[in-house]
């Protein structure tokens, strides 16, 4: 029995086969670079993330107007749903760079500022001034979230193609992920301070 999600894969997949088509023929162009926002939709992630941001953007406006918070909402969803795929795709792609700090800085900061910038203007047009309060808690989250999805990609979660597993497994990855993620900066501290430490005492010796 075919599920939801099944229906969503084989989209991205299917364009996937025509493309590897496409590269046999004599003299076809490399076109892979440019058409990997489509042939690795995220439809994960799209639909994760438009549940998640719209939660969050009701929740940021509770002081608003409940038409206006709950429009606002349905909005912010909508336009994840339509967008965060590609983006995502981006994020992925952004993992064949060969520098990890490019690779990283694609990945969390210049393609989600791209998206909430879209996003932005998109809210703008529809839901005037009214929104600005948005934008600093926007920021802040879109960041996190970046980095959070960071951490998941590079450990082999949410990602689609070649490389993907299926929804049920990634989701039973996310906790233990989840935890690592948050644990990495103690680990990252304690790295830090060990190695300070191991310094001094080596130039006490020395001493």
């Amino acid at each position: 029995m075919h599920t939801f999600g099944d229906a969503l894969e084989r989209i991205p997949r299917k364009l996937q086969t025509m493309l590897s088509n496409s590269r046999r023929r004599p003299g076809a162009p490399n076109t892979a670079t440019w058409l990997f926002p489509l042939t690795h939709w995220n439809w994960k992630v799209a639909l994760m993330t438009a549940v998640l941001r719209g939660l969050a953007c009701v929740a940021a406006l509770r002081h608003m107007e409940v038409h206006a918070r709950n429009h606002f909402g349905a909005v912010e969803a909508a336009f994840v749903l339509l967008t965060c795929g590609a983006f995502s795709a981006l994020q992925q792609q952004s993992l064949s760079i060969r520098s990890e700090l490019m690779a990283w800085f694609s990945c969390v900061v210049v393609v989600p500022l791209t998206s909430l910038s879209c996003d932005a203007g998109l809210h703008f047009w529809l839901d005037g001034r009214q929104t600005r309060q948005l934008g600093v808690p926007a920021l802040i989250f879109t960041i996190l979230s970046a980095t959070f999805h960071w951490h998941m990609i590079r450990n082999g979660a949410l990602l689609v193609g070649e490389e993907a597993h299926s929804l049920s497994t990634d989701l039973k990855r996310i906790p233990r992920l989840t935890a690592t993620y948050f644990a990495s900066p103690a680990l990252w501290m304690w790295r830090v301070v060990s190695a300070l430490v191991a310094k001094e005492g080596a130039e006490g010796a020395i001493a």
